[in-house]
């Protein structure tokens, strides 16, 4: 210490060392760590992890703030090695002594270290509502604690940990606590507000909340952030089924973040899985399965980090290719996957598109047990924007299976919630053609054309090709059944409409179903 001590850094392991063999434990533990700090700095994580170890075997049970210290310190070199069970074991042994003897900064630190695990990654345990239930407490920790951007941060990271356990409507109480914070100490920061605000329906006000912050998160380089907000906003422009700011914006935020990441599959997974729904949604086919492929080769090996209804944009590209065994194969897995996560939003994501399926496979019951859990899961959480697409097709279903007042309630709240002071972009399409099959199943002959009709024109205003085909599909149908005397050429022209959409983006199974009616009506 007195030959070094201009440079004593360079003597930490042998300080250690020395002091260890001495049995002058204060002195060795004093060392071990600096030691061990140095280690994480040069990124030799396998050393640092020995070297704490070390220490902590030497401090006593007398010493619990010190031991907390250095089991945080474990959980800290643990996670970035990949060993996120140990590291769960470090953190909640710091958390325990840390409130067993009142430290409100140490407990603070495990509670938001073990939120961050909880909350995803390629971990088997991940659970987010043990995640939830981490952040929480970290914020009621420091509720009275002066603002900072850390507690902002607190309060941010709570409101988009609720978009993962499908509550928008809590989201937007906590994004507005943490823009509240960082208005009062003068810290420029986004929050989840605008993903928000777009699910509770607030289209317009929460995409151009989420488009204003996006230059300046370009401008910071900070890969994390240009993914999550790049994911964020490129799925919620699909879910509108905007599809062509959707996928402009998403090819152009995926490129952005390969630069940054240069090339990281993991980062690149979450612009991929919005661009896979909307590409699906605008019919073009090759980019969609571009997307769709490098998403299921990354997901074969782990399932990383930020997952919302996108979870099953892959199963919704089979579903509407008409692969639909693939589909069922891909739903089903990622929905198991998700509910050990307690991923509610990834959960419902993967329910409704794995009701459809069954919804067009026939299978009624499983449709209905699915569709009814995807549209508790959005009224619990004031989903608005997802639940417009949840209605539509559960108001097929219950036509489908002989309840035409069950399927008038879903379409009468469908157009409840699409209030006409907003832009809704092509949401409407979808309730407009259940609409319609209502109409023609109850032989209102003219209300259904009139749906139809608007159906249609919306989607083509969208860029919504296989929605379209759909609607004239359906619209053929009613001509068929009205059977008066232009009906049947009608009825070609509609199925010829929609045979040729069907082709263009390779629906199969929809080209077998035109056919089949077709061929019927000669």
């Amino acid at each position: 210490e007195e030959l070094y001590a201009d440079r004593l850094v360079e003597q930490y392991e042998v300080l250690a060392y020395h002091f260890s063999k001495a049995e002058e434990p204060t002195k060795a533990v004093e060392y071990l760590v600096k030691a061990g700090d140095k280690a994480i700095g040069a990124f030799a994580l396998l050393e640092a992890a020995t070297l704490y170890q070390q220490a902590l075997a030497l401090v006593g049970d007398g010493s619990p703030a010190q031991r907390a210290e250095i089991l945080r310190r474990l959980a800290s070199v643990a996670s970035r090695s990949g060993d996120l069970d140990a590291s769960l074991r470090y953190a909640e042994a710091a958390l325990g002594l840390s409130e067993k003897i009142g430290d409100k900064r140490g407990a603070l630190d495990a509670h938001m270290h073990l939120q961050m695990l909880y909350s995803g990654g390629f971990w088997d345990g991940a659970r987010e509502d043990n995640a939830l239930r981490h952040l929480e407490a970290a914020a009621a920790l420091s509720e009275a604690d002066p603002d900072t951007a850390e507690k902002g941060l607190v309060y941010q990271r709570t409101g988009h940990l609720y978009l993962h356990r499908g509550q928008p409507a809590t989201t937007l109480v906590w994004a507005q606590r943490a823009i509240d914070l960082f208005g009062r100490i003068k810290v420029p920061m986004g929050t989840s507000l605008g993903t928000a605000l777009t699910y509770a329906g607030r289209l317009d006000e929460g995409i151009t909340y989420n488009e204003k912050n996006w230059p300046g998160v370009l401008a910071s380089s900070n890969y994390l952030v240009m993914v999550v907000l790049g994911h964020e906003l490129s799925l919620t422009l699909a879910l509108t089924r905007d599809v062509r700011r959707a996928t402009e914006f998403g090819e152009r935020a995926l490129a952005e973040v390969t630069k940054v990441t240069k090339g990281h599959p993991a980062w690149e997974s979450h612009l991929r899985r919005p661009l896979t729904l909307a590409h699906a949604l605008s019919g073009e086919i090759l980019k969609a399965n571009e997307h769709c492929e490098a998403v299921e080769g990354y997901e074969a090996t782990r399932l990383f980090a930020c997952f919302f209804q996108d979870a099953g944009a892959v199963g919704f590209h089979y579903l509407r290719r008409g692969e639909w065994a693939r589909a069922r194969d891909y739903l089903a897995s990622r929905l198991s996957a998700f509910q050990d996560r307690h991923n509610v939003s990834a959960v419902l994501g993967c329910s409704f598109f794995l009701g459809w399926l069954n919804l067009e496979e026939g299978n009624h019951a499983e449709a209905g047990e699915l569709l009814s859990r995807s549209l508790e899961i959005c009224r619990n959480g004031g989903n608005v924007l997802f639940e417009l697409w949840v209605l539509p097709v559960l108001a097929e279903l219950s036509l489908k299976m002989g309840q035409p007042d069950k399927a008038a309630e879903q379409v009468a709240r469908g157009f409840e919630l699409l209030k006409p002071d907003q832009n809704w972009y092509g949401l409407p399409a979808p309730m407009y053609l259940a609409r319609g099959m209502l109409a023609a199943a109850s032989k209102r002959w003219d209300e259904g054309e009139k749906s139809f009709a608007e159906a249609v024109a919306i989607n083509r205003r969208s860029q919504l090709p296989w929605d379209e085909a759909r609607t004239l599909f359906e619209w053929g149908l009613l001509h068929l059944a009205r059977g008066e005397a232009a009906d049947l050429e009608a009825a070609r022209t509609k199925l010829d409409g929609a045979l040729e959409i069907f082709r263009r983006v390779d629906a199969k199974k929809d080209v077998e179903k035109v056919l089949a009616v077709k061929n019927r009506c000669g």
